[in-house]
């Protein structure tokens, strides 16, 4: 009697995985990190992109605090110039 072992019963049998069962698991790694890396530099991105914006407004808004802090100044000594 002759028995013909494939697929994962010759893992089971000799313990190993076959060389495109390796392959195969060593490609899902390999998409999976580039996948994760994109995601993360995406969100990194992103992050960038909303602390420009806070930056910008929060700029804005120290010189328009300045400006009107210097007006308030120069009202409180009218002979000073």
């Amino acid at each position: 009697m002759i028995r013909v072992v494939t697929g994962s019963r010759s893992r089971a049998r000799t313990g190993r995985a076959a060389g495109w069962e390796v392959e195969m698991r060593a490609l899902l790694w390999v998409v999976g990190v580039v996948a994760g890396a994109l995601v993360l530099l995406g969100l990194l991105l992103e992050a960038v992109r909303w602390l420009v914006i806070i930056g910008v407004i929060a700029l804005a808004a120290v010189i328009v605090l300045a400006f009107v802090k210097g007006r308030q100044s120069a009202h409180n000594y009218p002979n000073r110039r």
